[in-house]
């Protein structure tokens, strides 16, 4: 487990509605993720190759990831392909590999490896909280599932997992 800098939930979405004004995405569009790797890209910023499904980069259940000694994020093919094919489960992926970016470059936050730390620490679950963050802006989990993967390009356990995740912080 990698343990970094504590993120709150709410710090978290700020960071994605940001990157969405950034990139000048309403909140009622879909982020489009692979722009805005390829201006990350374009702009020297952070690098990604995308590699044969079969490579030695990756262990077989692995499909993306971010390298921060490099700053560089490998992605299999399929996942391109997938998402070109509006199987847009690998949107999640990218934007997961994309927070990596974004801890390691622009929050320059510190790692390191632990047994066990506060889920608030551990950068898997950061990544994750920021893809479903920038992926579905939280004012907009009360549209019906479908609505939301038409929308937002999103899975529906992506959309299920969203709603799932706020109703379970409004109970608190």
């Amino acid at each position: 487990m990698i343990k970094t800098n504590p993120l709150s939930v709410k710090n978290i979405e700020r960071i994605a509605l940001e990157l969405r004004d950034e990139f000048n995405v309403k909140e009622t569009e879909f982020f489009p993720i692979i722009k805005v790797l390829d201006t990350f890209f374009e702009k020297k910023l952070l690098s990604y190759q995308i590699v044969d499904n079969d490579t030695k980069l990756m262990d077989e259940s692995c499909v993306a990831i971010y390298n921060a000694k490099e700053n560089f994020i490998y992605i299999k093919r399929s996942v391109i392909e997938e998402y070109e094919q509006g199987i847009y489960r690998s949107a999640f992926t990218l934007c997961h590999e994309l927070f990596h970016f974004i801890q390691n470059i622009a929050l320059r936050f510190e790692f390191e490896e632990c047994d066990k730390c506060k889920y608030y620490e551990d950068v898997d679950w950061q990544a994750n909280e920021f893809a479903g963050q920038v992926l579905i802006p939280t004012k907009y989990l009360a549209l019906d599932e479908e609505t939301m993967q038409k929308m937002y390009h999103v899975s529906l356990e992506c959309a299920l997992t969203r709603k799932a995740k706020a109703k379970k912080r409004l109970k608190k």
